[in-house]
């Protein structure tokens, strides 16, 4: 069997199964942004949970080595395939909370820290295997709309003051990790900015966050970003303990532009809260 037959041969066995409602592929090999390296993202969709004895059972069946039951992010199993050794990741996904997740999204404009935009573009992206009831085409169809203003705003509203401004914004947890030498906290407080600032600058373009796989490179190529901002970023990220001293710096240089692109574009958003400088 070969990689391309793999995702229609699998979704056969899923959709067999009675709680599951449909099978779709979804991931880079959808959007046609694979490498020789990328795996296959299956998302099966049920009512109910779907039991890990028929999970197991398609394991064993097309995989050397399974992993059942993973719940690092969503629920999910991974599979190296038997033959190609090719990496099979299969997410099971409860259809109300993914109906549910489009309508906070669309009606109420949720705004989330960092890539509040990312499943609507898996949902938009994903290619139907198995659908005989139609329900993921109609998801797909709710998911097929324009990008609302109103949720562009409020996702740069919630993450904008996250990035600098207010007291607790990112910025201000890594000048402090920066004053204590300590480079464990500056590393992590830097990754969950970037990812506060691409939810911003995707919002900006009104364009569906892709996800964190090649962020940089691919942000690259929209239409409004701050000048030089992926030189910016890659020195920002390569401090080591004895350039600590630098990172303010390159962090200012990297969110200033940033911030600037807003105001010019007339959406950079009131001050979080209320309060005063004295």
């Amino acid at each position: 069997m070969t990689t391309d037959d793999l995702p229609q041969a699998l979704a056969h066995e899923y959709a067999a199964i009675e709680q599951v409602v449909a099978v779709v592929q979804g991931g880079s090999r959808t959007t046609g942004t694979q490498d020789a390296r990328s795996d296959i993202d299956l998302y099966v969709y049920s009512r109910e949970p779907v039991p890990l004895p028929a999970r197991r059972a398609i394991a064993r069946q097309y995989a050397r080595r399974w992993e059942v039951g993973n719940t690092f992010t969503e629920e999910g199993d991974v599979l190296i395939e038997r033959t190609t050794g090719t990496e099979i990741d299969v997410m099971f996904r409860p259809i109300a909370s993914f109906e549910a997740h489009l309508h906070y999204l669309f009606d109420h404009h949720e705004a989330r820290m960092g890539n509040s935009t990312t499943v609507w573009r898996n949902i938009r992206t994903s290619r139907i295997l198995s659908d005989p009831e139609g329900w993921f085409a109609r998801l797909q169809g709710q998911a097929a709309r324009d990008y609302p203003d109103d949720l562009a705003r409020a996702i740069i509203a919630l993450n904008i003051p996250l990035l600098s401004g207010s007291i607790f914004s990112f910025s201000s947890q890594v000048i402090l990790g920066v004053h204590r030498r300590d480079i464990v906290i500056v590393n992590g407080v830097l990754a969950r900015l970037l990812d506060s600032y691409f939810d911003v600058l995707y919002a900006l373009n009104r364009t569906h966050h892709p996800g964190n796989k090649r962020l940089l490179t691919l942000a690259a190529g929209l239409p409004l970003v701050p000048a030089g901002f992926v030189e910016g970023v890659e020195r920002l990220l390569s401090f080591t303990l004895a350039t600590l001293d630098e990172v303010p710096r390159h962090l200012d240089a990297v969110i200033e532009p940033l911030l600037q692109l807003i105001k010019a574009q007339g959406q950079l958003p009131e001050p979080w809260g209320e309060g005063q400088l004295e």
